[in-house]
């Protein structure tokens, strides 16, 4: 499995921890782990149990430069291949998102294992890229149920879509607890009606539509001379600063400094409360040092603090213009807090799954950067939700909230979803097995004068790189056809930037492709074994394992 890493506490790294381990204890296979983030003698693999390769170098490494040349260095481009050769898979599983992946299609390995793609499908269309690479996969999972319609929709069903196998949740950590202690805990009133949301500073995150909700909600409930107004908060467990909203302009500009909640953190003592925005820093209570932040990936909450602070709301919200999943609707849900989300993405599995509270689209819109739809909720409905449920009965509330718990261990239980995984797998095992001692397939290289020639005929050139490539899958690929296409056309759009284009980027893609199959091939049936850092570390830890 390509990961983040197991150790990581992101949604991609604790899908592979709590799939990697349910798999790894049935005793059925031999597994690797190919960490993006992780590093050779990283402190944090001491729990990993199976073989483990490391992505990552430090800025202090002579071969840190290489590391930077492409951006999917990142994601284990430039070490994919050695990890292939040492460990030799039958089957290779990635869950990340597509860029993160992608490169794995253009492996000159492909052929040699069953691979597995678990793409997070956030919005509709996806790119056309997107849908010809997951066509070229043997086998696609996805995080939600839309998603999985997005893609059948897209691919007239040609995708070989297996099955839906959401994120799941620790039932054990995240649970119901007594609301008042938490709230004690945090420093947070037992008077305020709470609707809370935990979610990362980023554009696509409405931050800024929850202020306005707020905002417009106590207005709303003032001109009718409701006590609720003065009770009403909103506590965003958020980060600041991060390359997202302004957190102190949004504030002032909607008026509310004073009743928006957040999480500080201390790093100092591990001491969690909630406060009004007091700055990016500010005072630990308990030890008193200057250390109290917001929390971020880096300085973050342990679950249990984090199911504290969940314990304190009375509504959740997940409110964005898309979502791949959503993981904390998930976790709110686990917790029993009732939850109130877009009605669009993957956001509508809660919606059916945990009967959360819908709020449908006010305006949907087509983002120049993405090419996908993206939505605006409709502000007023969330109101109306909020409002509605504050005055419920507490009888209705906490059957709400049982439910919500009740629903959350039927759908989102990791060992019901590792059973999925493991299911096909066991499947596979019967019918499958990948030949790495195939006949060495030789790829004949483009003539010098072809790949120099940028005036060289178009009709040749094709001819020569069809020849050159000798696979239909990569000769229709979408990225040797868009080549083509920039080719003819005389420009490539990348983004929102154009430049010029000719022959070269096509021929030296064929090129690049014909040499590193080549390669590959001769080191894949010579057995020659590798003496970089990352593979000796592999082979300490598959001993230990």
């Amino acid at each position: 499995m390509c990961s983040e890493a197991s150790f990581i506490k992101s949604g991609f790294g604790t899908y592979a921890k709590e799939i990697l381990s349910r798999l790894h204890k049935t005793n059925k296979y031999t597994i690797a782990e190919f960490a993006s983030y992780g590093f050779v003698n990283d402190p944090r693999d001491k729990d990993i149990d199976w073989i483990y390769y490391a992505n990552a170098v430090k800025d202090n490494d002579p071969r840190y430069k290489e590391y930077q040349s492409r951006s999917d260095n990142q994601f284990g481009r430039w070490r994919f291949e050695k990890v292939l050769l040492d460990f030799k898979p039958d089957v290779v599983i990635d869950v990340r998102d597509y860029w993160m992946s992608a490169y794995q299609l253009y492996s000159p390995l492909r052929e040699y294992f069953h691979w597995i793609l678990m793409p997070t499908v956030d919005s509709f269309p996806q790119q056309e890229e997107w849908i010809d690479t997951f066509l070229n996969a043997d086998a696609v999972f996805t995080y939600s149920d839309w998603g999985a319609k997005v893609l059948a929709s897209q691919s007239a069903g040609r995708i070989n879509y297996i099955d839906t196998t959401s994120p799941g949740v620790d039932l054990n950590v995240f649970n119901i607890q007594d609301k008042a202690q938490a709230r004690k805990n945090l420093n947070i009133s037992d008077d305020y009606f709470i609707v809370g949301s935990v979610m990362r500073n980023q554009k696509r995150k409405l931050i800024p539509e929850l202020c306005s909700v707020l905002r417009n909600t106590i207005d709303i409930l003032r001109q009718h001379n409701d006590p609720l107004s003065e009770k009403i908060r909103l506590y965003l467990h958020t980060s600041y600063p991060d390359a997202g909203w302004d957190i102190p302009e949004l504030l002032k500009d909607y008026g509310i400094t004073n009743r928006v909640l957040f999480t500080y953190y201390c790093r100092s003592c591990t001491h969690t409360h909630a406060s009004v925005f007091q700055g990016p820093h500010k005072i630990c209570p308990k030890c008193l040092s200057m250390s109290a932040s917001l929390p971020s990936v880096t300085n973050g909450l342990s679950s249990e603090q984090l199911a504290m602070v969940y314990n304190s709301f009375d509504l959740y919200t997940q409110y964005a213009i898309c979502e791949g999943f959503g993981m904390p609707q998930v976790e709110a849900g686990a917790c029993g807090i009732p939850i109130a989300t877009v009605n669009y993405s993957a956001m509508i599995d809660i919606i059916q799954k945990l009967q959360a509270f819908p709020v449908n689209p006010a305006v949907i819109f087509k983002e120049l950067e993405t090419k996908a739809l993206r939505v605006y909720p409709n502000n007023n409905e969330l109101i109306k939700t909020i409002i509605e449920f504050a005055k419920s009965p507490e009888s209705v509330q906490n059957a709400r909230r049982m439910l919500t718990r009740q629903l959350t261990e039927q759908h989102y239980n990791w060992d019901n979803i590792a059973k999925k995984w493991e299911t096909y797998l066991d499947h596979l095992n019967e019918n499958y097995r990948a030949d790495w001692s195939k006949p060495m397939k030789h790829l004949p290289k483009l003539q010098p004068k072809q790949a120099n020639n940028r005036e060289y005929h178009f009709d040749n050139a094709l001819s020569s790189c069809m020849n050159s490539l000798d696979d239909v899958q990569q000769i229709g690929s979408y990225r040797i056809l868009n080549l083509l296409k920039a080719a003819d056309y005389g420009f490539m759009q990348n983004g929102m930037q154009t430049q010029n284009a000719d022959l070269k980027p096509l021929l030296d893609h064929v090129d690049m492709f014909v040499e590193n199959n080549n390669k590959a091939e001769e080191v894949r049936l010579s057995n020659m074994q590798f003496d970089d850092d990352f593979i000796k570390y592999a082979k300490i830890k598959a001993m230990k394992s």
